[in-house]
């Protein structure tokens, strides 16, 4: 059983109280507690349910373990020397490791995250790296989804990537043995074909393709040895996506957006017919059972619940949501039929636990701790608030408040999400809780252009970055502050991303607002991020990348002089208070050059600034080192310049 994302519609929920009151501490928790990656992460059930891996993080150094449900151990793996992002069950006996690394593309400086599979059999402790052989020259920094199925009734993984033959690109399928890691040719694509739906046994029973130039995006199922196209669409941008199969494979599953809004429709594999559409409302992912099958949908508003189909294992996730009531439960993963289940739980002075659920027993077995060093009473109260932008918009956010403090004349951090095309979720937020700890009231607002609360909450956001997805924020200030709830001389603003460069406007576009800012990987330079942007993925018409972020700029060109309205750095001369600058020097998202234009246009106005540079560190923060001197330096920087009591 798998969880894929989908991005969806959601309808908005009323506010509601998300984590329980804990007792008040004498002492908060070290910093390194909550800035600590978590100690287990990625727990995976073989498709017989008989075995789980997962990440294990410590002291002594990173590993991958294998075991027996009844505890005895399998196999243990150094990952040390990658950053593995997740594991999974490619067979009953073989684990694979998703890993990313970072390698500098031929003749260029410029760094490109590739992708790592590494196949783990458990019985023999062989270790076979995917594809390191195949049948072409293929691009491993575009591996796609794998499925795991047979071929001539023996266990393979079948991936999509693509071949570079005589400098020519196609979007190909691989058959790779699951002990030698080779790869063979099992599906040759086309210069448009960008995605596949293939059937554990190999058969690929659709695909799509989309040309970037015209927009032109198509459904096609295989009749035979031929293809016929069943349905096609144009669009730039928001093209449809085929999300695997439906609830049998005689159907796939479509997401697009239409006039009336966003839709989940199965479409027939026999003629393109609509078979059944699926309630959207929420949707956030797809539940699927061992052989790729819909089974249930997750859904998120203000909290996540989930509708699975089958009677039997709904009446099953409501026991676990009841019997752990007030967290929030996130199904991770399960065996081919669901009657083994691993889930995560959040909330409720609960920094995140994982459990595995086993149906026959109806039992519930602790799995391990996430965050270890943190207690119950380390983890502070959240709660989902509902205020009005300045044009009478209604938004949400999460608020934080300090354990142990009356919620009235509090320090506020402001502490808006990444993307922007992103949201926040209840239950456990290591960077808002840690806030939370040192006495402060933190604010998530979901201001327009966030995803999954509702497509006019997104696409409100179209055209103003920098403007009403600014003013959003400043909104939700005002609102805690005319509740008496925070005192408005004592706001900062915090955050990564996107949300860096909300912290760098939130200076300098509303900077009577907030009396300091730190900006970890933040954009400051409109105008030259774009022009990188164009550099490295092309002309605007082929280039999504680009796409997106005008859409969100309300531009069409960089040359756009509103640009430098909205940069940060051309705005320095209004900046009254500090500023922090943190940023990680491998950066392939935001270039680590988008701080140093800050930290020097500031330095030339004669601002209070600091460049705090991460060494070895991605857009991500994924090393503890350097994730932990974030937040130490973050604390550290606020509780000078906004003492919290």
């Amino acid at each position: 059983m798998s969880v894929r994302n989908l991005c969806i519609a959601v309808a908005a929920a009323s506010a509601t109280f998300l984590g329980g009151s804990v007792a008040a501490q004498a002492q908060p928790a070290p910093i390194e507690a909550y800035a600590a990656m978590p100690a287990i992460e990625s727990v995976s059930v073989s498709p017989d349910g008989s075995t789980l891996a997962y990440i294990r993080r410590s002291p002594d150094g990173d590993t991958v373990v294998a075991q027996a449900r009844t505890g005895e151990a399998l196999v243990t793996i150094d990952i040390s020397d990658r950053v593995a992002r997740g594991v999974f069950w490619a067979s009953p006996d073989h684990v694979v490791i998703q890993s990313t690394v970072q390698e500098k593309l031929a003749y260029t400086t410029t760094v490109q995250d590739y992708v790592q599979l590494d196949i783990v059999n458990v019985r023999t402790r062989r270790v076979a790296r995917a594809l390191r052989s195949a049948d072409r020259g293929i691009l491993t920094a575009s591996f796609g989804p794998a499925t795991v199925g047979t071929y001539r009734g023996q266990p393979v993984l079948y991936l999509r990537t693509i071949t570079v033959e005589k400098n020519a690109y196609t979007y190909d399928v691989y058959r790779v043995d699951l002990d030698d890691g080779r790869g063979r040719l099992h599906q040759t694509g086309a210069e448009d074909t960008s995605s596949y739906v293939i059937r554990p046994d190999g058969e690929i029973l659709a695909r799509t393709t989309y040309n970037s130039t015209s927009g032109s995006w198509r459904l096609l199922a295989r009749r035979g040895g031929n293809w016929t196209e069943l349905l096609s669409r144009r669009s730039l941008l928001d093209r449809p996506a085929i999300l695997g199969f439906g609830r049998s494979d005689e159907t796939v599953l479509l997401s697009e957006d239409r006039e009336d809004g966003p839709v989940l429709v199965e479409i027939s594999l026999a003629d393109g017919s609509e078979v059944m559409q699926h309630d959207n409302i929420g949707a956030d992912s797809i539940v699927r059972d061992g052989a790729g099958h819909m089974v249930g949908i997750a859904r998120q508003g203000l909290t996540r619940s989930y509708s699975l189909f089958d009677p039997v294992h709904q009446a099953n996730w409501d026991r676990l949501v009841q019997g752990l009531a007030g967290r929030e439960l996130f199904l991770t993963d399960g065996d081919d039929d669901l009657s083994v289940m691993v889930f995560r739980a959040e909330g409720a002075g609960e920094p995140g636990s994982v459990y595995l659920f086993d149906a026959e027993r109806q039992s519930v077995n602790l799995i391990g701790r996430e965050y270890p060093g943190l207690a119950a009473a380390d983890v502070a109260e959240v709660s989902a608030i509902r205020y009005q932008a300045e044009d009478g918009l209604d938004l949400i956010a999460y608020l934080t408040k300090p354990t142990g403090r009356e919620a009235r004349n509090l320090p506020l951090i402001v502490l808006p999400h990444g993307g922007p095309a992103a949201r926040d979720e209840a239950g456990f937020d290591w960077w808002a809780q840690a806030l939370a700890a040192r006495g402060y009231a933190v604010l998530q607002p979901q201001f327009r252009g966030s995803e999954g609360l509702g497509v006019p909450l997104l696409e409100a956001g179209y055209g103003e970055w920098g403007r009403k997805m600014q003013s959003d924020l400043a909104d939700g200030v005002k609102y805690l502050a005319d509740a008496g709830m925070i005192d408005p001389s004592r706001v900062c603003i915090v955050g990564a991303s996107y949300g860096g460069y909300a912290a760098l406007a939130g200076m300098t576009i509303d900077e009577d607002v907030y009396r300091c800012a730190v900006s970890v990987a933040g954009i400051s330079d409109l105008t030259e991020f774009l022009t990188v942007e164009r550099r490295q993925g092309g002309r605007s018409r082929f280039n999504e990348g680009l796409r997106y972020w005008q859409r969100f700029m309300g531009v069409t060109s960089e040359s756009d002089p509103s640009l430098a309205e909205r940069s940060p750095a051309q705005l320095v001369s209004r900046i009254k208070g500090p500023v922090l600058l943190i940023h990680g020097r491998d950066d392939t998202v935001v270039p680590f050059e988008q701080s140093t234009i800050m930290e020097r246009a500031m330095r030339r106005a004669g601002k209070d600034v600091e460049l705090v540079a991460l060494d070895g560190e991605d857009h991500y923060l994924t090393f503890p080192a350097t994730r932990r001197r974030m937040l130490t330096e973050t604390i550290e920087f606020l509780e000078a310049h906004n003492p919290p009591r």
